[in-house]
């Protein structure tokens, strides 16, 4: 679980009571539940927002090309049944139905986290653990900041890790039938060059 104090279940926050909480801050916040305990993530650096534009950009490309029914987006909060008091927001997640007025979803079939500081060991193994319990969700990918590398979870190899390294490289997503280069994913940052 990710690193933070932990609360006794009846002064856990639920769902309900964290989305009534977060109308009440500014819109910039990004706040996630986790575990009970809301937590402001820290604003994410100009090289993670490319990455996540980027991901986002080549997956709306593919969705036009194909005529694909999924819809990729930047996060909004996950539920995840493992966990009914949290409300994880993933940075990009690709979802099967068209976009509703609602500030969370349950049918992300991908998620994508780009990884930041703040992403240690603990909250990775938790955000695996959680990720995978979504019923729709078939594959979980992380995305290196320090090197061209992302690594996917597939749920029809029981989440066993598959590491994919360098720009010539490419992500496969079977469940939204695309190819992703990972030369088109770390474009227009340092390690794209």
């Amino acid at each position: 679980m990710p690193a933070h104090p932990q609360l006794q279940p009846e002064d856990q926050m639920t769902v309900e009571e964290y989305l009534a909480f977060t109308e009440t801050r500014p819109q910039e916040e990004r706040w996630e539940l986790i575990e009970g305990v809301p937590v402001l993530s820290p604003s994410p650096v100009e090289f993670h927002q490319v990455i996540a534009s980027n991901i986002v950009t080549f997956l709306m490309n593919e969705k036009r090309r194909t005529g694909a029914t999924w819809l990729p987006m930047i996060g909004v909060g996950t539920r995840v049944p493992i966990s009914p008091r949290s409300l994880p927001q993933p940075d990009v997640f690709v979802k099967s139905g068209p976009a509703t007025d609602r500030p969370e979803t349950n049918d992300a079939v991908v998620i994508f986290e780009v990884l930041s500081r703040s992403n240690n060991k603990r909250d990775q193994a938790w955000r695996r653990r959680v990720y995978a319990s979504v019923p729709n969700c078939q594959h979980y990918v992380t995305v290196s900041m320090k090197a061209a590398e992302v690594t996917v979870f597939d749920r029809t190899t029981g989440w066993i890790e598959r590491p994919v390294k360098g720009l010539v490289a490419d992500l496969e997503l079977p469940a939204i039938g695309v190819t992703m280069p990972l030369a088109d994913v770390y474009c227009y940052t340092p390690l794209g060059t």
